[in-house]
């Protein structure tokens, strides 16, 4: 048995039914569906929140081939019952800008320094980074080429799709950019961005670590 992962094939999803298929007590009760749409917490993307039926969803996260959904309780569900799983799409609209900006700049940095390759990236608010490995080039050059390459980007306001099988093979493409493995979010053109603002880039030990902030 596997949680059936809605959000890989559309990320707009933001209500579904599903039936719960294991409760867990513990310090903090987990519900386990047959199939959610509740975006485990994974590949530097924060997890969704939201409700199954009444009850508040804080945190999702991946346990084998399940999605745990912790709660504060089951108040009275029951497994085998058929629930509504709704998110907070302004929470998820939210982290799913950061994840698309971190693959922009790891794509725009790639064009422009083909020396440069992402080898990481972390996508929480606040704490928003893509780091780099190769030959580095003058801080200052990356700064000014990203500005303007962002701002271009966001305004010609390129679509952002998924390719392959999005249960197996699935990747993410931002126009004509390659594409990139990835089991997150993504908002369906770069326009909802509105401003991809780049607030520092350190190098250090041979890592360029590029941080940024996203437009609410």
């Amino acid at each position: 048995m596997t949680t059936l992962k809605l959000y890989l094939e559309d990320s707009d999803l933001s209500e579904a039914t599903a039936k719960i298929v294991e409760l867990i007590n513990g310090e903090q009760p987990i519900i386990r569906l047959d199939r959610t749409i509740f975006h485990a917490q994974g590949g530097g993307q924060k997890s969704d929140i939201g409700l199954i039926d009444n009850i508040l969803v804080t945190h999702a996260s991946h346990s084998d081939n399940y999605v745990d959904h912790y709660v504060a309780d089951f108040g009275n569900l029951e497994v085998g019952q058929e629930v509504n799983i709704s998110i907070d799409i302004n929470n998820r609209l939210i982290h799913a800008k950061h994840h698309v900006a971190g693959h922009l700049i790891a794509a725009l940095i790639e064009k422009r320094f083909p020396d440069l390759q992402a080898t990481g990236g972390h996508h929480w608010p606040g704490q928003a980074r893509v780091e780099f490995s190769g030959t580095i080039p003058p801080i200052e050059k990356v700064q000014e080429s990203l500005k303007s390459d962002l701002a271009e980007a966001i305004f010609e306001d390129i679509p952002v799709q998924v390719k392959g099988d999005p249960y197996g093979s699935r990747k993410i493409a931002i126009g004509d950019f390659p594409a990139v493995s990835c089991g997150g979010t993504h908002p369906k053109s770069l326009g909802t961005l509105r401003e991809v603002e780049v607030t520092k880039i350190k190098s250090q030990k041979g890592v360029l670590r590029v941080s940024y902030s996203v437009a609410n």
